[in-house]
């Protein structure tokens, strides 16, 4: 053995590098491959001692060895270089090419312009009646034969010549139709279904079936339709049932003129009733929107309260208004009513100021001697502004004078009851004693008039915020006691002031 072969130390060393081509790139690799395993294997001989053996010969190496031949199509430019290979023989038994080496054409320089030649990617790819029918195929799915586009340019005009020819109906970017209102649209075939849909047959009541339809009926004349619409569910608000509401008003005026009749006591005691009625309406109404208050503190303290300023006079109010506030508060502490305190107190001396407080009044104007025409004068020229308000505004109102809080509220009707109060004040008030003082009955009439409209100006703001049509149903075609007397609230301590102010008292 050889110790300048066998010691890696001792090995001379490779002198140089030189750069093979692309041709030269098999052969050297095989020469070299084959020396290194020749040095190899004598190595190993000399390493195990073992007798020389001759090497066998080597094969024909195979560097690019395919089963199939792979033809190149040519493009139209690469016509005169067609490449002559033939294709190489197969075995009739099996239908396969023979297993042989075949040379693969070689490739042009990187730097060299393209030749447009495409590789086939099967065998038998070669033909034109399997191309055929392959596009044959494509046809019924894009209405045309595909073609093979050997042209420079991306698209041919004979490709879009059916498009831009404008015979068919041009769709997206391309459409000139204007944009169509889809919303108009369906509002016209809905009208068109309409029109469209056949009459229902009526049944014959002896049992024949069907027959003819029947001619139309003439429409009755339409009714004026409100102004206000209900602001619990949008829909408009029921006409009220006149005849009903007339009987319910006689009612009342009739037990009130008996009321006064029998005298002031008598009175207060009807006054204590109506508010305390008012009461409860008020204290319902908030415990169904979620606001509970001390309804049996706010009745109490109401209805009494008439009662006690007749015969305590004008100094019984501090006193009422320091114990409603102060047992409020204890009946919240002990939770007698569930709920948050903070709204509970303040909705129950909401309803006892806006009821009781205002209601009180009436006491005040029944402790004089000439209590009962005080009253009666007020009463007057109240129903009055309701009365030729309602009717004025259902026939000829077309204006609202609240929209946003009372749209039912007309100007025209508003006008007219303000001038029916001032024209009775001065008409029949100023008869009635002790209002035929010193232009009592006018004065009186003016002020009804500008209280009986913010009175039932603001119960409609507080109906509106909780979502009521009406406080009650206890008068039939009226609503609630609170519907009914809620602009004679506002009028009483302006009447007992008045009445004070004019020495009347």
């Amino acid at each position: 053995m050889r110790d300048n072969e066998s010691d890696p130390a001792t090995a001379t060393p490779i002198e140089g590098v030189r750069i093979l081509g692309a041709k030269e790139t098999p052969v050297v690799r095989d020469d070299d491959r084959d020396d290194r395993d020749d040095r190899d294997d004598r190595d190993d001989r000399d390493a195990l001692d073992l007798p020389a053996v001759a090497p066998e010969e080597p094969e024909t190496p195979a560097s690019f060895a395919h089963r199939a031949a792979v033809p190149v199509v040519a493009s139209a430019e690469d016509d005169d270089a067609e490449l002559q290979e033939q294709p190489p023989p197969r075995d009739p038994a099996i239908d396969q090419p023979i297993d042989q080496p075949i040379e693969v054409p070689p490739l042009p320089h990187w730097t060299e312009p393209p030749t447009g030649a495409v590789p086939a990617i099967f065998a038998d790819d070669t033909g034109e009646q399997p191309i055929a029918e392959d596009l044959d195929a494509w046809a019924p799915i894009g209405g045309a034969t595909p073609r093979f586009r050997a042209e420079g340019s991306d698209w041919a005009e004979a490709d879009f010549g059916d498009d831009l020819s404008g015979e068919n109906e041009r769709l997206g970017a391309l459409s000139e139709a204007e944009p169509v209102d889809e919303e108009a649209e369906f509002a016209e075939a809905l009208a068109q279904r309409r029109r469209r849909r056949p009459r229902v047959l009526r049944a014959d009541r002896s049992g024949g079936g069907a027959t003819a339809p029947a001619a139309p009926r003439p429409r009755p004349a339409r009714r004026a339709a409100p102004l206000e619409a209900d602001p619990t569910n949008g829909n408009a608000a029921p006409a009220r049932d006149l005849p009903t509401a007339i009987m319910t008003a006689a009612t009342i005026v009739i037990l009130a003129l008996v009321c006064f009749v029998e005298g002031r006591t008598t009175t207060a005691l009807l006054a204590a009733v109506i508010i305390g009625v008012a009461s409860i309406e008020f204290s319902n109404a908030l415990r169904t929107k979620g606001l509970p208050s001390a309804t049996l503190l706010a009745l109490v303290a109401s209805a009494s309260l008439p009662l006690a300023v007749k015969h305590y006079g004008i100094g019984a109010y501090p006193i009422y208004f320091a114990l409603v506030v102060v047992v409020s508060m204890l009946w919240f502490l002990w939770e007698v009513t569930p709920g948050r305190p903070l709204l509970g107190i303040a909705t129950t001396v909401l309803g006892f100021a806006y009821i009781g407080g205002l209601g009180g009044f009436a006491g005040l104007l029944l402790a004089p001697r000439d209590g009962v025409g005080l009253i009666l004068g007020v009463a007057i020229c109240t129903i009055a502004y309701d009365v030729f308000g309602f009717f004025v505004g259902s026939q000829f109102g077309r204006t609202p004078i609240a929209p946003k809080i009372s749209p039912n509220k007309s100007v025209q009707g508003t006008v007219a009851g303000m001038a029916a109060s001032v024209l009775l004040g001065w008409v029949v008030v100023s008869q009635i004693t002790p209002w035929n003082h010193h232009y009592g009955g006018v004065l009186l009439g003016v002020l009804v008039a500008g209280g009986a409209f913010l009175g039932d100006l603001c119960e409609s703001m507080i109906k509106r915020d909780l979502g009521l049509k009406d406080f009650g149903a206890l008068l039939p075609g009226h609503g609630g006691v609170l519907d009914r007397f809620d602009g004679i609230l506002f009028c009483l301590p302006i009447a007992y002031y008045l009445a004070v102010a004019l020495k009347l008292a």
